[in-house]
C-alpha cells in the first residue's frame, strides 16, 4: 500500500469520527436521510446498516483521491468484526457458547477471533 492511502486507512481505522470510537452512552448519531417511500427525514440510526457502510467507504475514496488503497476488504471487515464480537460478548455476558450461536460461528472460530482482537 502506498504510504499516503497507508496513512489514509490508519486514520480510517482510527478516526474519532467513527461512532465505535464514542462512548456508548454518549454517541448520538446525527440525523439525516430521506424516506422516499414515506416523503419524510429519517435519522441515521433507522437507517440499514449497509447505508452507513456505503457512506464511510465513499468517504474513504475521497479522503484518498486518485490513490488506490489495498487490502480494503479487511479493512472493512476488521473494523465491523471487533465490535460486533465486543456486543455480542456483553450481551451474553461472556458466555461463548450463546455468543457462537448468535453469530451463527462454531466455538472454536468465535475463540480465534476473541484472541485476534484481544477479547479473552
Amino acid at each position: 500500500m502506498a504510504p499516503h492511502a497507508q496513512h489514509n486507512a490508519n486514520h480510517f481505522a482510527k478516526s474519532s469520527e467513527h461512532p465505535a470510537d464514542y462512548n456508548k452512552d454518549e454517541y448520538q448519531p446525527p440525523t439525516h436521510g430521506f424516506d422516499f417511500a414515506n416523503q419524510n427525514y429519517t435519522s441515521s440510526a433507522q437507517q440499514p446498516l449497509r447505508v452507513h457502510v456505503e457512506r464511510v467507504v465513499r468517504q474513504y475514496f475521497a479522503m484518498l483521491g486518485d490513490e488506490m488503497p489495498t487490502d480494503l476488504y479487511e479493512l472493512i471487515l476488521k473494523q465491523v468484526e471487533e465490535p460486533l464480537l465486543s456486543v455480542v460478548l456483553e450481551k451474553t455476558r461472556g458466555n461463548q457458547t450463546k455468543c457462537a450461536q448468535i453469530l451463527g460461528l462454531n466455538r472454536g472460530t468465535l475463540r480465534k477471533k476473541m484472541k485476534t482482537y484481544d477479547l479473552m
